[in-house]
């Protein structure tokens, strides 16, 4: 804004700078006008003028002097020839006489020289900026002087450089002075002229003068050889004057006629009367009668205060001045008022005559800002209820002012805010605050039938379900509004009378405001309740949270240490959630975590405290602890509770718990200690197989501090080139032959050597790590299956296990894509696993994804069927190729006679849905001979081969179809 400001100022300057510059007066404009323009026509012509003579004196000059030359050079000659050089030297020395030149010189080739230089008086100098423009106009004259071939010598003239510039200088002096008097002289006549030809407006002035004398027949004058502009305009002056003669004198009559009209409009209009000089009434207009109710024969003669008083001020006095005020008219029943206007009227020589006395009812003016008064106490109220109900804390305390600005405002005797509450067909009615004569009926209590509330009709002062307060406390009358919440109706606002008065649109309005300011601060104050509620209870469990957890342990703590007593914490998390979650929804996850909830209250006792931290996770606190016994039995028994069934949507589902226990004081001092290491006991549980319970020890810490080590550690192993592939064979039952290989993840520790799978892929898949090796594993499949093939080898599909991270993965199929069409191999060599709890997940987004792998020409199957929560509808519609039985179902084959029949179902079902069946954890020939017998396709596990690098899986593939089981070493039963 301050930028454009300057820019404006910056640009208007050239204008404020002309207009300070610029005279005042119209001879001054036109003279200061002539003589700006006279001045650039003197100044333009005198230039053309020097300019055309200094270069014409120039030329002149050149020119002669040439010719001068032309004439001595042949003098010269002629004398030079014969050596007289005497005629040599008075030819230069006329050549000097009246010329131009300064100096003349003969140089004989010899060596000779003859010089001469003028003599004459120079002329007074002319300035040396004008000597030096001639000196850069004249050049010495220098003539070879040769006679027949030979050389003589040089002749050099010099220009008078000085005597030119003065001659032209006095040429320019002389001419400048001629100009300059001639210029003078123009604006002396030109000032005459024009003051004579502009003194002609000198007739308006005396035009004005006579008009404000009064003489409005005047007319202004000129004289005859004034412009005829000016003619004109004052010409054009006098026709005005003539014409605003006339205009006036109509202006005039009209202004008496008007006087008469308005006269007549104000008896029609005003209440008017007339006053003598003692202040009697002296006369009335017809409208004083018909709005006072008094005759004009009795107010006649009467004294004018008899009638009216003056409101809030004092009265009227006969004294000479006007006077204007409010009055009230007496005796009238309707208790009108009037504004009043006295005016004196005075006569010849300013003698008082009389006075007129105007007046105007503004009596329904003033009832309209008695409203107008009433309904801005009523907002203020409304405002200072509002900002009260802002800061109140106490809603009892808002109610009861809340009645006392409702009764206070509506200038009633009792206020009273009531609650409601329906029971049946009753409706119970609570006073919660009162006011004035309700004051002490504060939880007074009646109950009517529960009808719906219509709007109390206009002919109704109370209504019936008040009837209770009529007989206790003595009301007629009353109004009330409803308090209306965005949960229902609260209650109601009632303002109730003794004496019967009736109650109007408006006090229901402000009574309904009221109400809605008393909803909207009951509404924050549940808000209020239920975020102190949130920000301490978990909404789903109803079970407190972490932070009130933290609470109630350091104060068990600050108890504990002050009575020397003991306290533990138990730290429970439910086994295999996340699997619930994945396969049948988050419903039925937060009904399970309800269902447990209940389990762990049923074992608890009075003073413990079960709280819920997140998850799956729950924390238990108890304040007293005889012995570490009473911690066991408390863990086993939770333990025990939420290892049985829950039923969820009709069908049992099994869970197990982790549980970890801390001490106090054994295993920390403070809460943040205490539930740290109870959480590390839990995870050490969970190491231990999961539905168990462990006591927190030192020992714990340090494998927790080692967890964490590991996982720093995995950060750098793929940069670091830690990782590599080991490949388990998968034997065809049918042929006999090697179908294929697994491929798995080891790590190479630089200092452990190989870490056990177990140790690192959960943290991979817990860290998000497993993206960018899951892709590195892709790629060096890929790399390996073409080495294979550039060895010339009959290569063998690899199966590679997809992680649930991974299917969640965007563009999973694309990146696949990628990576094949990178290493240039036949995508039907690839075979990827997919677990089913990771496709019950989300079935509808695994469909679509796997889809997308198969169309790449890539086989899918599902590894470690069984042991989730498969959907028989989901798995036709997946695009499988194969089912693997789990190692589980294997394991007791063929001595578990249900292990056998479930085997043998499963391979009949994925047969029956033309389906691969490959079983897994092979360990020795009972165990093949069974799944043959089943017609199991393929098998793997350790009585086929181990994992191994691939370099050792060249022997089998150079083997081709020739590899038999019966020859290969019995291979040790070690779990895979």
């Amino acid at each position: 804004m301050m930028g454009r400001s300057l820019m404006a100022r910056l640009r208007s300057a050239p204008r404020r700078l002309l207009r300070a510059l610029s005279p005042r007066s119209l001879v001054g404009r036109v003279f200061g006008l002539y003589t700006l323009a006279m001045l650039v026509l003197l100044a333009a012509g005198l230039g053309m003028f020097y300019r055309y003579q200094y270069l014409q004196h120039i030329e002149e000059t050149q020119d002669n002097a040439l010719m001068l030359v032309e004439i001595a050079t042949q003098t010269i000659e002629e004398s030079v020839v014969i050596g007289d050089y005497d005629t040599v030297k008075r030819t230069l020395n006329k050549l000097l006489i009246k010329s131009p030149f300064h100096q003349a010189e003969f140089l004989d080739i010899g060596g000779g020289a003859i010089r001469l230089t003028a003599s004459e008086a120079r002329p007074d100098a002319a300035p040396a900026w004008f000597a030096q423009l001639i000196l850069d106009r004249f050049y010495d004259v220098n003539r070879v002087i040769a006679v027949g071939g030979k050389d003589y010598g040089v002749l050099r003239l010099t220009f008078d450089e000085e005597r030119l510039a003065a001659q032209l200088w006095r040429l320019v002096a002389e001419t400048t002075a001629v100009a300059w008097i001639l210029f003078t002289a123009s604006l002396v006549l030109m000032h005459i002229f024009l003051r004579r030809w502009l003194d002609n407006l000198g007739g308006l002035r005396l035009l004005e003068h006579d008009l404000a004398a009064g003489r409005v027949t005047a007319e202004a004058s000129f004289r005859d050889d004034a412009p005829s502009e000016i003619q004109e305009a004052i010409l054009a002056v006098n026709r005005s004057a003539a014409s605003l003669r006339v205009q006036y004198g109509q202006q005039i009559e009209s202004l008496m006629y008007s006087l008469m009209q308005h006269k007549s409009a104000m008896d029609q209009a005003a209440i008017v009367s007339e006053i003598d000089t003692e202040g009697r009434i002296v006369n009335v207009n017809d409208l004083f009668e018909a709005s006072s109710g008094f005759q004009r024969a009795d107010v006649t003669g009467q004294p004018l205060a008899r009638f009216t008083r003056a409101s809030g001020g004092a009265d009227w006095t006969p004294n000479g001045d006007a006077w204007t005020g409010e009055v009230a008219v007496l005796g009238h029943p309707g208790g009108l008022q009037w504004q009043r206007t006295i005016v004196p009227i005075f006569g010849a020589g300013d003698i008082l005559e009389r006075y007129i006395c105007i007046d105007i009812d503004i009596t329904a003016r003033k009832e309209f800002e008695r409203t107008i008064v009433a309904n801005a106490r009523r907002d203020s109220a409304i405002a200072e209820l509002g900002r009260a109900a802002l800061a109140a804390t106490d809603i009892e305390r808002l109610f009861a002012e809340a009645a006392t600005v409702a009764a206070g405002a509506l200038g009633a005797a009792h206020g009273a805010v009531f609650e409601f509450a329906t029971h049946g067909e009753l409706r119970r009615i609570t006073l919660r605050a009162g006011a004035g004569g309700l004051a002490d009926a504060a939880g007074m209590r009646f109950s009517v039938p529960a009808a719906e509330l219509a709007p109390q009709p206009p002919e109704q002062a109370l209504r019936p379900m008040f009837a209770a307060l009529a007989a206790s406390h003595g009301v007629q009358s009353g109004v009330d509004a409803c308090i209306i919440c965005a949960d229902g109706q609260f209650g109601m606002l009632g303002v109730f009378s003794a004496d019967g008065r009736r109650f109007g649109l408006d006090d229901h309005t402000f009574l309904r405001s009221i109400g809605n300011i008393l909803a909207t601060a009951i509404e924050r104050q549940e808000a209020q309740k239920r975020l102190t509620y949130l920000a301490q209870y978990d909404t789903l469990t109803d079970l407190p949270n972490r932070h009130q957890l933290a609470l109630f342990l350091n104060r068990v703590i600050d108890e504990a240490a002050a009575r020397a007593r003991r306290a533990g914490v138990l730290f429970i998390d439910l086994d295999h959630f996340k699997k619930v979650n994945d396969s049948l929804g988050h419903d039925v996850g937060d009904q399970l975590l309800v269902q447990a909830t209940q389990r762990l209250r049923e074992c608890t006792g009075e003073g413990d405290l079960v709280a819920r931290l997140g998850g799956d996770e729950f924390a238990l606190v108890l304040p007293d602890v005889n012995d570490d016994e009473q911690l066991v039995r408390l863990a086993r028994a939770l333990v025990d509770a939420l290892s049985r069934p829950f039923m969820l949507h009709g069908q049992q589902l099994f869970v197990s718990a982790s549980i970890g226990i801390a001490r106090y004081p054994d295993d920390g001092a403070n809460a943040d200690l205490l539930l740290k290491n109870a959480d590390t006991a839990m995870y050490a549980a969970k190491n231990s197989g999961r539905n168990n319970y462990q006591l927190y020890t030192a020992a714990m810490q340090a494998g927790a501090e080692q967890r964490l080590l590991l996982e720093a550690q995995l950060h750098l192993a793929l940069a670091n080139k830690e990782f590599l592939l080991h490949y388990q064979p998968k034997l065809d039952l049918a042929s006999g032959a090697i179908s294929g290989f697994e491929a798995l993840l080891r790590w190479r520790h630089p200092e452990r050597g190989l870490v056990p799978p177990l140790e690192f892929i959960a943290l991979l898949e817990d860290t998000g790590l497993i993206l960018p090796v899951g892709e590195w594993v892709v790629r060096e499949v890929c790399s390996q299956l073409r080495a294979w093939q550039a060895q010339g080898l009959a290569v063998r599909p690899v199966a590679i296990n997809l992680s649930a991270r991974q299917l969640r993965q965007d563009d999973l199929a694309g990146s696949i894509e990628r990576i094949v069409a990178a290493a240039g191999i036949d995508p039907a060599l690839l075979e990827f696993e997919l677990t089913e709890s990771m496709l019950m997940a989300d079935p509808e987004s695994a469909v679509a994804i796997m889809r997308r792998i198969r169309e790449l020409g890539i086989r899918l199957s599902i590894d470690d069927f069984g042991t989730g929560y498969s959907s028989l509808a989901y798995l036709k519609r997946f695009p499988l190729d194969a089912l693997k039985i789990d190692r589980t179902f294997v394991r007791d084959l063929p001595h578990d006679s249900d292990d056998a029949a479930i085997t043998k179902a499963v391979v009949k079902l994925a047969h029956s849905l033309n389906l691969k069946v490959v079983a897994e954890g092979v360990e020795n020939e009972a165990q093949l001979r069974q799944l043959q017998a089943f017609g199991c396709d393929q098998i793997q596990g350790y009585y086929i081969g181990r994992p191994q690098p691939a370099a050792a899986c060249l022997a089998l593939l150079r083997a081709g179809d020739g590899t038999e089981t019966g020859t290969a070493a019995k291979p040790q039963a070690l779990p895979a």
